[in-house]
């Protein structure tokens, strides 16, 4: 059961995107996870987004895509690992909260 109902005051296409940040923030959900969830769910929405929130979205999708579990994967490619998509998910999540929270 949820105690709080924080997301209650967001624009509820928004909702969506913030739960699985705070999931992810709060170490609820690992990188991989976050990966397999997110990707589909933006990939598949066909909301018009206002200008501000689709850039934070495209800079969180951006994120996803530079985010590389395999170590010797992530060093040849210039990813980013678990720690800093946690760490950029977060910025992500005070941005959004700014704009649609």
């Amino acid at each position: 059961m949820v105690a709080e109902r924080w997301w209650s005051s967001w624009v509820p296409a928004v909702v969506p995107y913030a739960i699985l940040l705070r999931l992810l923030i709060d170490g609820r959900m690992c990188g991989e996870e976050f990966e397999s969830v997110f990707l589909p769910l933006y990939k598949q929405d066909s909301t018009d987004w206002p200008a501000d929130i689709f850039d934070i979205l495209e800079s969180l999708f951006s994120d996803v895509d530079d985010f590389t579990p395999d170590g010797k994967l992530r060093a040849e490619v210039n990813g980013i690992d678990e720690r800093e998509l946690r760490k950029r998910g977060a910025l992500v999540f005070e941005r959004l909260s700014t704009v649609a929270g």
